[in-house]
């Protein structure tokens, strides 16, 4: 009974304190609402399904492949061919009304897009990027062809099906760092990339590109900044291990099997890479300073949209949170029962954690989106 009232004080402590900062000292200006109408609502929705779309095709087939999962070649197939419909439909949407330029990035437009800052290099870009996911859908119609044709051992074919899907998934997701970077780029231009001090901070102006000449960039000579490589890495981190949490908890969840001594070993592993890779990015990919954490909330919130972004990636926050405490039971759980010891509920819930934080997340970009234009 003790520890019911002091873990009850405590949380009441915390609701108090949470509401006096939230209360202390209101920002000096409104921002424009982002976040209302159901337009706004929709357009986030189909960006997040085309990151739940990719995250669950390379997910999944990663799952399958670390989590040693027993599963047959057809329901990969099927799968991929699902999501694939998906991916394409959202991604013809985000090239008109997402992407990091004024103009639709197209290789047919390359000579009007020299006008753009980095139109050109971002276009490139983008199309290296649908050329590996091309591929990938290539590999998957003649890996269907051949298990039609019943020409090859079903065994093999899963196989080399999925460890090359794995690897062509690394490669478009490297691919979609690089684009992120570039989106960026083009979106703060002339100002610098966050990372180099394009910030807004309580203290001065964003940082401005030094030389700027009359004519805009558009080379790729950000890539030969080892800076810029950290950026794209760590952002290429976080999402493959969100993928492959996504992918994998699904996949564990739909299809059983898995020792839970792995998948334990599998989800600690992809958590802390999540928050290893989240936390750098907190400090060079956010564009305020200090960071967008809830206690730097009241310098923050004399920034445009520096409340409303600290305030939904604290929600983040609070749901990663809940998925290491839906983890950290289901480890002590399964020192308690061993092997017996059944993960597949936890893994839905991971799962479903996974999609409620990527919707949050298309939330803050959303707002990180206006935060770059008004700089």
């Amino acid at each position: 009974m003790k520890y019911k009232i002091s873990i009850a004080l405590v949380c009441a402590v915390l609701l108090s304190a949470g509401a006096s900062v939230l209360a202390h000292d209101a920002p000096q200006h409104v921002d424009p609402d982002l976040l209302t109408g159901w337009l706004t609502w929709v357009h986030l929705t189909i960006q997040w399904l085309h990151l739940v779309g990719f995250a669950l095709w390379f997910g999944v087939l990663g799952g399958t492949l670390l989590l040693k999962l027993k599963t047959r070649l057809d329901p990969l197939l099927y799968t991929s061919w699902f999501l694939y419909l998906i991916i394409v439909a959202t991604g013809v949407y985000n090239m008109d009304w997402n992407a990091g330029i004024a103009e639709t990035p197209s290789l047919y437009m390359l000579p009007l897009l020299h006008r753009l800052p980095y139109g050109v290099s971002y276009t490139l870009a983008l199309a290296a990027k649908v050329a590996v996911f091309a591929v990938a859908v290539l590999l998957t119609l003649i890996v269907t062809l051949l298990h039609l044709g019943r020409r090859i051992a079903e065994a093999n074919l899963q196989r080399f099906f999925v460890i090359s899907g794995v690897l062509l998934g690394l490669a478009v997701t490297l691919m979609a760092s690089v684009v992120l970077l570039y989106h960026e780029a083009a979106d703060l231009w002339p100002t610098r990339l966050h990372s180099a001090g394009g910030v807004l901070s309580v203290d001065g102006e964003p940082a401005r590109v030094a030389g700027m000449s009359d004519l805009p960039p558009n080379d790729f000579e950000l890539l030969t900044t080892p800076s810029v490589w950290v950026d794209i890495v760590f952002r290429w981190m976080h999402l493959v291990g969100f993928a492959l949490w996504t992918g994998g908890m699904l996949a564990t969840a739909i299809f059983g099997g898995v020792s839970p001594a792995r998948f334990l070993f599998y989800s600690w592993s992809l958590l802390f890479l999540q928050i290893v890779s989240g936390s750098i990015q907190m400090e060079r990919w956010t564009p305020f300073e200090p960071a967008p954490y809830l206690w730097n909330l009241q310098p923050l919130s004399h920034l445009r949209f520096g409340r409303l972004y600290t305030s939904l990636m604290s929600v983040k926050h609070v749901l990663v949170l809940v998925t290491v405490g839906l983890l950290l039971t289901a480890t002590v759980l399964y020192r308690r029962q061993g092997p017996d010891f059944s993960v597949r509920g936890y893994a839905l819930a991971g799962a479903v954690a996974a999609l409620v934080i990527s919707y949050t997340m298309m939330m803050v970009l959303l707002v990180h989106e206006g935060v770059d234009h008004a700089l």
